[in-house]
């Protein structure tokens, strides 16, 4: 068996980071196979191109302390890591996919778990969350352009974090 795994502190609440957990699996295809309040257990890629069995079993706690959500997540697979490294390296790779969607999307406040549900228009977001018109209108959309270069976001999810901030004047 091979395991990897990190923990973090997301800026949000425990049900803020459980939709961006669940938008992320969703926009990258990854069954869901647990879902509670505080645990998400989800069913990652294939490590090599013929694989039908033991695909990796990504598990990820939440606890909420204050405003912020502790994020602890495991990725494991019975494959033995016996190709030198090939194996943990793959799984390491896929930590980071996780980490940096799930970033992306406490970050930017963005979190469409279906096109008619989205947290990025408003909802579930306070008065002050919300920045005044026209303030860094320009900044956020040169950096939504970097994450859509970058592989971050999809075109999908740059499209709608565009049409969001281009809503807010």
């Amino acid at each position: 068996m091979t395991t990897v795994s990190t923990e973090f502190t997301a800026p949000c609440t425990q049900d803020r980071a459980i939709l961006a957990v669940q938008d992320l699996a969703n926009s990258l295809q990854w069954p869901i196979l647990e879902l509670t309040s505080s645990r998400v257990v989800i069913t990652g890629p294939k490590l090599q191109p013929l694989q039908i069995i033991d695909l990796p079993q990504i598990s990820i706690l939440l606890k909420e302390v204050s405003l912020e959500t502790l994020v602890k997540i495991t990725i494991s697979t019975k494959m033995p890591s016996m190709d030198f490294g090939g194996v943990k390296r793959k799984l390491t790779g896929i930590m980071g996919q996780i980490v940096n969607g799930l970033s992306v999307r406490v970050q930017t406040r963005s979190i469409a778990i279906n096109p008619t549900v989205s947290l990025g228009d408003g909802q579930g977001e306070s008065e002050s969350e919300v920045p005044a018109p026209g303030i860094d209108r320009l900044a956020q959309l040169e950096r939504l352009q970097r994450l859509f270069e970058s592989g971050v976001l999809t075109r999908e999810e740059f499209d709608i974090e565009k049409h969001r901030i281009l809503r807010q004047s």
